[in-house]
């Protein structure tokens, strides 16, 4: 079993995907849109993504852009967390999701010995990056 993200956007996906790709040095495996799609799609949406998954190391995400008339609300209910083992590769990565969006809590080592970090990227998601603590 494998829990997988799946994001909305408001005809961003595309240029999300892409983003989300390069801090993560990851592979789209499949995208297409709604051009391709049985139902009646208007015209303004038919380029837009339908839908398509990255992954990225042992990772996947999935994302489309949200079919029209279906509002996206961006809330504080749910964060993308990533563990990493090394925090020169868990600081890299935060950095890069960072840039163009806002950094809600430094990359800092914790009370508790590991490193966190929070942020919202420039596609309204959340983000919390940690390292990992060993027993």
């Amino acid at each position: 079993m494998k829990l997988i993200p799946y994001l909305n956007f408001e005809g961003k996906c595309e240029e999300a995907i892409d983003f989300y790709r390069s801090v993560f040095d990851g592979k789209i495996a499949y995208k297409d849109y709604y051009k391709n799609a049985p139902m009646d799609v208007p015209e303004d949406h038919k380029e837009k993504v339908m839908h398509c998954q990255l992954d990225f190391g042992d990772n996947t995400l999935m994302a489309c852009d949200a079919f029209p008339g279906v509002e996206i609300k961006e809330g504080n209910g749910v964060d993308l967390s990533i563990g990493f083992d090394e925090e020169v590769k868990a600081e890299e990565i935060f950095n890069k999701l960072a840039d163009g969006g806002k950094i809600t809590m430094p990359f800092e080592k914790q009370f508790w010995g590991a490193w966190l970090g929070q942020l919202t990227d420039p596609f309204g998601k959340k983000w919390m990056i940690s390292t990992n603590i060993h027993a």
